[in-house]
């Protein structure tokens, strides 16, 4: 009886062990289907950008990852790599797709799509400015950027955007320098204000603060006891910017320190 028992025991054990291996079996040629499946980097690509225009983009990048390890051909790895950073910037994510941008650029800058990615890599810096008190540094690099798409890709089809850009961050640049300038000026720290003025001035020249730091570097220099200094900057001020009221209080600053004018002609 207690042989027949085992009997019995050893019978189930064995018909659970057929099933296992049975069922194990059959998983192990459905993944090898699978596996053995041709990958089609074309048809993923299209999916993945139609993914893009539904503004699924955890979605698309996971179809373009894909893409981009296992395109044997290398077709559709490089543009998987492009539509990544795409990714990021539609989603405004703008760090992670500069950090994007720029790894596809050290790949290959002379791709085809170059000039594509040095545009969105500068732009994606660009539109990370927020306070120019707190971007500078993000501003001169977006500057750096836009500069060498125009020196780097001449032809680039973006070039009117990109010069409307460089005189942005120019312009931005030039702010930040009187801002600090403006900063140094109200403390009385004169010599180091009349070096961010003369820094805008000769960096930044046409800025919308031309006149403000024309002024306010003459008025550092007659602070500063540097009476021809602050007779020339001044005169340069009202000989450029006749027609503005800050050009009138020019006038009755020269007078102050001895020169009288009335005209621009008339400032010796």
């Amino acid at each position: 009886m207690k042989h027949i028992k085992q009997m019995q025991s050893v019978k189930i054990l064995l018909l659970h062990f057929i099933i296992f291996i049975f069922i194990f079996g059959c998983a192990s040629d459905q993944t090898g289907i699978k596996e053995n499946q041709p990958f089609n980097p074309e048809d993923s690509f299209k999916k993945a950008n139609d993914l893009i225009e539904k503004k699924d983009y955890e979605g698309a990048r996971k179809i373009l990852e894909e893409v981009r390890t296992r395109d044997s051909s290398q077709q559709y790895a490089a543009l998987a790599k492009l539509r990544i950073a795409d990714t990021y910037f539609e989603n405004e994510s703008y760090e992670e797709a500069a950090g994007e941008y720029e790894a596809f650029l050290g790949a290959d800058s002379f791709n085809k799509y170059a000039s594509y990615a040095q545009y969105k890599l500068a732009l994606s810096l660009f539109k990370q400015i927020k306070t120019i008190d707190t971007s500078y540094s993000t501003v001169q690099r977006a500057l750096r950027e836009f500069e060498k798409l125009q020196r780097n890709y001449p032809r680039n089809p973006y070039m009117d955007i990109t010069e409307s850009r460089i005189k942005g961050c120019r312009q931005l640049l030039g702010e930040y320098e009187y801002y600090v300038g403006d900063f140094y000026y109200k403390k009385g720290a004169y010599n180091a204000a009349a070096q961010r003025f003369n820094a805008l001035l000769k960096d930044y020249p046409g800025s919308m603060q031309e006149p403000e730091a024309l002024y306010y570097l003459g008025l550092s220099y007659i602070n500063m006891g540097q009476h021809g200094l602050a007779l020339s900057t001044l005169k340069t001020l009202i000989e450029k910017f006749p027609s503005l009221e800050i050009s009138s209080e020019a006038q009755k600053q020269l007078s102050s320190i001895g020169y009288l004018t009335i005209k621009s002609d008339n400032v010796k």
